[in-house]
């Protein structure tokens, strides 16, 4: 049964088993440098009761040069990820590519 969440400010109608969010935590209006020590490789999963998982994390962690990795996980293939993309430093364009990632 789908239920609203709401990620990044954002509504998702969704249907998970699981949910792990540390990525609402992110603050977009203030720069990339206040943030750092937040910018991890877990900050948000979704299990999806259709089996698959979405994985957002930064990489490399805690660095300044990083990239939002966005990934979707089918049969547990975390070395091969189904779709993978990734955003810079920002909201909008993140929360477009969760979307994608979602399907």
């Amino acid at each position: 049964m789908k239920k609203n969440y709401i990620i990044l400010g954002t509504d998702f109608e969704l249907d998970l088993s699981n949910i792990f969010d540390e990525l609402s935590s992110i603050d977009f209006s203030r720069g990339i440098d206040e943030q750092i020590m937040i910018l991890d490789e877990d900050l948000l999963q979704l299990s999806l009761t259709s089996g698959y998982v979405v994985d957002v994390g930064w990489y490399p962690a805690f660095e300044r040069d990083g990239n939002f990795v966005i990934n979707r996980i089918t049969n547990g293939c975390w070395d091969t990820p189904e779709y993978q993309n990734k955003a810079g430093w920002n909201k909008n364009d993140l929360i477009n590519k969760i979307r994608e990632a979602i399907g």
